[in-house]
């Protein structure tokens, strides 16, 4: 069984002590940003509750016919409820399914475990299917629920979980994790970490689809908006052949925070070492100004926007702020 994360094991002793004591909770929702591990905590959790012979850590053992269940992924105590595939909403059928099948307790120390993940997808009608199971437990089932946006769930399945929050961990942590678990060059380590936005568990997806070259040239492009060596609105055109205006919007949003980062701390900038060669005369305000453009953009491009002419009004402001124009 895999170990726990590191910035898991707070949050893991707290249940272990929880369950020895037998004041483990009915429902639990695990709340955080995607790239946390939430999933593998959830997962791991059920594994010990199933497990025939834990661990003195309270890890699944790996061996017993029970893990050997979970290992072959057909558990019958254990339910995972996920989207369909090509969609993003679980439904209120899916739901019922999960609830009529859950009618009985289990007996002895036995556990029965469902995983709801993302819980945030629940249709509003499947969330209400699942509330009456919320509110009157089967002894023995564990339901836990997963969030990146705890706000979408109703209050009242909220109120009804204990909730486990996940932060992200430190950039030291992070990085210290990485080292013995990512294939990735050390010297590109912060730069991931940031293009993440933190969250270690996403960088093998972003190595994998080749993220960091993209991002790389892109930046080359936005230091040369500095110096006239490209157009704000060639850069545009370009960048929005290459990419999505979301991905986009967010590479731009990272140098800004990081360049607001070298500015509040007089300390260049080692993620991203193409900032350091930018002007000192960048304005704090009006970085923190473009910052606000940003969200702004980000916050309406679900909208009929025209990625175009939003894209091209950031690196215009951004062209502006870096020749120290108000």
């Amino acid at each position: 069984m895999t170990a726990i994360l590191p910035w898991h094991l707070d949050s893991w002793h707290c249940l272990q002590q929880s369950l020895q004591q037998g004041r483990l909770p009915h429902a639990l929702l695990l709340a955080g940003p995607q790239g946390v591990g939430k999933s593998g905590f959830a997962r791991q959790l059920a594994a010990s509750l199933l497990c025939e012979q834990p661990q003195a850590t309270g890890l699944a053992c790996g061996a017993c016919r029970q893990c050997l269940l979970l290992a072959a992924g057909n558990h019958p105590d254990l339910r995972l409820l996920l989207p369909e595939e090509g969609k993003t909403q679980i439904g209120i059928d899916a739901v019922r399914e999960l609830v009529a099948g859950n009618t009985l307790s289990v007996g002895g120390d036995a556990y029965r475990v469902f995983i709801i993940d993302p819980a945030d997808g629940m249709s509003q009608a499947a969330a209400n299917a699942l509330l009456k199971t919320l509110e009157e437990p089967i002894e023995g089932t564990l339901i836990i629920l997963l969030s990146a946006q705890v706000d979408r769930l109703p209050v009242t399945i909220r109120s009804r979980c204990q909730c486990l929050r996940f932060a992200l961990p430190s950039e030291q942590d992070a990085i210290a994790w990485m080292e013995g678990n990512i294939q990735a060059p050390p010297e590109h380590a912060l730069q991931l970490l940031r293009l993440a936005n933190g969250a270690p568990l996403r960088i093998p997806a972003l190595i994998e689809s080749g993220e960091l070259e993209r991002h790389n040239r892109l930046l080359k492009d936005f230091v040369a908006i500095v110096a006239g060596q490209i157009s704000a609105v060639s850069a545009s055109e370009a960048w929005l052949k290459d990419c999505e205006l979301p991905s986009l919007l967010r590479y731009v949003n990272t140098w800004v925070t990081a360049l607001v980062r070298q500015k509040m701390t007089h300390c260049a900038e080692d993620a991203f070492p193409l900032l350091q060669s930018l002007p000192e005369r960048l304005d704090l305000k009006l970085l923190y100004q473009l910052l606000d453009r940003l969200h702004e953009i980000q916050r309406m491009s679900s909208n009929n926007l025209n990625p175009q002419l939003a894209l091209e009004s950031v690196l215009l402001e951004w062209g502006r702020i870096a020749n120290g124009e108000s």
